[in-house]
């Protein structure tokens, strides 16, 4: 009777533990996408970051350009035609500077707008799949304690059944 109550004992912890390493081999191979999915999540993050930023450095950079053209045209101006084109040129450059801003406003905002939303989206998205990771790993950790309480059970139900089949035979 000793032997069939190893047997048992035996075969309930091999059955579960082939459940328990399949679950694991599985969650291992979760926890792999996942942090492969959490790089991805890094690097597009790093991506728009560096977007926004050449964007900024972008602007700066023409804002400089057009500046230093615009003394180097002021100073030919007012050597080969004297102070009052001079000034006249400096009224047209306001001018033009307000509907160069207006322009860059036109065409930059949408784009930053553009890239601050599509950031946003991908922290919520993120925030959305690192609570997705905690619930499968509460799902794990429930289904693991419900295995073993139907395995314990099965084993309980297996060995009491053996032992009444041994008793039929006494």
């Amino acid at each position: 009777m000793e032997l069939n109550n190893e047997f048992i004992t035996n075969f309930g912890e091999s059955l579960l533990n082939i459940w328990t390493n399949s679950l694991d081999k599985v969650t291992a191979s979760q926890k792999e996408i996942e942090n492969l999915l959490l790089q991805a999540f890094t690097t597009q993050k790093e991506s728009l970051e560096k977007i926004a930023g050449g964007m900024d450095f972008i602007q700066e950079q023409q804002k400089k350009l057009i500046e230093e053209v615009r003394d180097y045209v002021k100073k030919n101006v007012e050597t080969v035609s004297g102070e009052q084109t001079s000034q006249t040129f400096e009224k047209w450059n306001a001018q033009l500077d307000e509907i160069n801003d207006r322009v860059q406003q036109l065409t930059s905002t949408p784009y930053k707008e553009s890239l601050n939303l599509l950031n946003q989206s991908q922290e919520q998205f993120q925030q959305s799949y690192k609570n997705h990771i905690e619930q499968q790993k509460k799902f794990h950790v429930e289904a693991l304690n419900q295995f073993k309480t139907a395995q314990k059970g099965f084993t309980d139900l297996f060995e009491s059944n053996t032992k009444m089949a041994f008793n039929l035979f006494k």
